[in-house]
């Protein structure tokens, strides 16, 4: 234990529940605060400081939809988004935990805990929020070795610190507003303000100096706004600001007007679909596992050879997002250290059925599930004991499937 002991706030309506926890903490050296609901737990948050929060997620007698949790879970982090928050559900089951953690949650534990287990997960947390803290923020940057990103960077760097108007076009995924992104932190201006162009407005065009101005999808660019625009596209470079515009279509078919394109797209970036640049699959893979491990404070994994091979089969008809989706699913819902194609789900994810023909599908993991579990009798031990698999990793896929 630290020599300052963290501080942990228990957030629970049960009263016996509380005292059982608080036993346990202090008896471990931690501070301990409780609360009974998530409003109370609010006013305590806007006083005291706080290292980590416990939140139970049901808290009217009844309920077990775990939607006042989730309601508080945001309102906390709207408090303080670096706040570390764990969820603590039973009735609510294995899918609201999860829900929890795509909204934020470090992590979770089922009723009724297992102490070690229980005391394991908090500090790895709290060891993850301290690893957070020293580690310095890092610009954002784009991952690639294969040929077709080598090109693009190369172009990026070519206009890093220039004021030209750079247009990134690509399909959807691709990494366009990364890519904006990255190409603002290359040219050290000191502002960046982002704007959808469907909702542009005279103001967002404003004489700010050393500003880059990132336009989301130029191609649902309003006519009023037009003039305004070309106007502001004149006087940028005068103030050291650019403008950096992106579109889910290739410049020859953004259908605005050709001397709109020409002041936007002085330099335009084609950005290249998952599928073209295979090599890069595993790279960003990898990327992804280390950022929800780090995120969620898991234990790190790997991808299995058989794994690699299943995502590089991919067509990614959604390219980048896609992938990113894939990898946070897998490391939240499975326990294995390397992870499988399995654990992968590609066969579940949206846009599956168009990237399809680039492989045969497994039977699918329910079918699976369903077999063991008949041929066990419905005994969790023994199905996941032949399927290779942990008790809470089945208890997850039962979860997910329905069954």
């Amino acid at each position: 234990m630290p020599e300052t002991a963290p501080t942990l706030l228990f957030v629970d309506d049960d009263p016996d529940v509380r005292k059982t926890a608080e036993l346990l903490f202090r008896r471990a050296g931690y501070a301990y605060l409780e609360a009974a609901s998530p409003v109370t737990a609010l006013s305590l948050l806007a006083t005291t400081p706080v290292d980590l929060v416990l939140l139970d997620l049901n808290f009217s007698k009844s309920q077990t939809s775990g939607k006042e949790g989730l309601d508080g879970l945001a309102d906390m982090l709207r408090h303080d988004p670096s706040l570390s928050v764990i969820v603590v559900t039973g009735h609510s089951g294995l899918q609201i935990a999860v829900q929890a953690l795509r909204a934020g949650a470090r992590d979770f534990v089922m009723k009724p805990w297992n102490n070690e287990r229980l005391l394991a997960t908090v500090e790895a947390t709290l060891a993850s929020r301290r690893t957070d803290t020293l580690a310095p923020t890092r610009p954002p940057a784009l991952i690639g070795l294969s040929e077709p990103m080598r090109r693009i960077m190369a172009a990026m760097d070519r206009c890093a610190t220039l004021t030209i108007p750079v247009l990134f076009s690509g399909e959807t995924g691709t990494g366009k507003s990364l890519a904006a992104t990255v190409l603002h932190h290359q040219s050290r201006r000191s502002s960046l303000s982002v704007v959808e162009c469907a909702t542009l407005s005279p103001e967002d065009l404003d004489d700010t100096p050393n500003r880059t101005l990132i336009l989301e999808n130029i191609d649902r660019l309003p006519d009023k706004i037009i003039p305004a625009l070309l106007s502001y596209l004149h006087r940028a470079p005068r103030s050291n600001s650019r403008v950096i515009s992106t579109s889910a279509r290739p410049r020859a078919e953004i259908g605005l007007d050709r001397g709109l394109m020409y002041a936007l797209s002085t330099m335009d970036i084609a950005l290249v679909p998952l599928r073209e640049r295979v090599e890069d699959i595993v790279p960003l893979a990898e990327h992804f596992i280390l950022a929800t491990c780090q995120l969620h404070g898991f234990h790190p994994r790997t991808l299995s050879p058989e794994a690699r091979a299943s995502l590089q089969a991919e067509a990614w008809s959604d390219n980048v997002h896609a992938l990113k989706h894939v990898i946070e699913r897998a490391i939240i819902l499975s326990d294995h250290p390397a992870l499988t194609p399995a654990d992968l789900h590609l066969h579940d994810r949206p846009g599956a059925a168009a990237d399809a023909p680039r492989g045969n599908l497994a039977q699918s993991e329910k079918s699976l599930i369903e077999e063991a579990l008949n041929r066990h009798n419905f005994n969790v031990s023994a199905a996941a004991a032949e399927l290779g698999l942990t008790r809470p990793s089945l208890y997850r896929r039962m979860a997910k499937h329905g069954l």
